[in-house]
């Protein structure tokens, strides 16, 4: 019986482990694409239960391939830790971050106001500042004039993850023409 327990006790744990690895990313050790579109989803699910919103933030880091080029894919794997620290540091209470994949992030976290654009305005100006500045991966440093920025607001009773995720992504598209042109 004691051997069975401890048994139990080590597939217990070994599945927790596993669990963690499904779900986060392996170079930032943030949360993957698939926590994300879990979270998300249950938090759409809380958001119309609660008849609240939740703002969804989409960042792409410009000028990412030039990093890779310019100094390795050793500095740029850095620079990715880099944001995802910065990322998780100037998160708020109830936020989530996650790598989306490549040098895309994802943010999301409840709207604790009912003025959405300001508070829209406000999220994407504090991740612009977040992802802005100089950052040392290694024996480089890079001075980083920030990721492109795309944030929305979800609607009444929104359940739709991958259409919230493509609002935001349309957004950062907007935020990214605006800045480079």
């Amino acid at each position: 019986q004691l051997e069975r327990d401890r048994l139990l006790a080590q597939l217990k744990h070994e599945n927790r482990e596993y669990s963690h690895y499904a779900m986060s990313d392996p170079l930032t050790g943030i949360a993957n694409r698939r926590a994300l579109m879990n979270e998300l989803a249950r938090a759409l699910a809380n958001a119309a239960r609660a008849g609240t919103a939740i703002h969804v933030a989409f960042i792409d880091l410009d000028g990412f391939k030039a990093i890779n080029d310019q100094y390795g894919h050793d500095a740029g794997d850095r620079f990715l830790i880099a944001i995802a620290s910065a990322l998780v540091a100037g998160m708020r209470e109830g936020d989530f971050v996650a790598r989306y994949g490549g040098d895309e992030f994802v943010l999301f976290g409840p709207a604790t106001s009912e003025a959405h654009d300001a508070s829209r305005a406000t999220i994407r100006q504090r991740l612009q500042r977040q992802t802005t500045g100089r950052f040392s991966i290694g024996t480089h440093t890079i001075d980083y004039a920030g990721g492109s920025v795309g944030v929305v607001t979800s609607q009444a009773n929104e359940h739709d993850v991958e259409g919230l995720l493509a609002r935001a992504d349309t957004g950062m598209y907007e935020d990214k023409k605006a800045r480079y042109i």
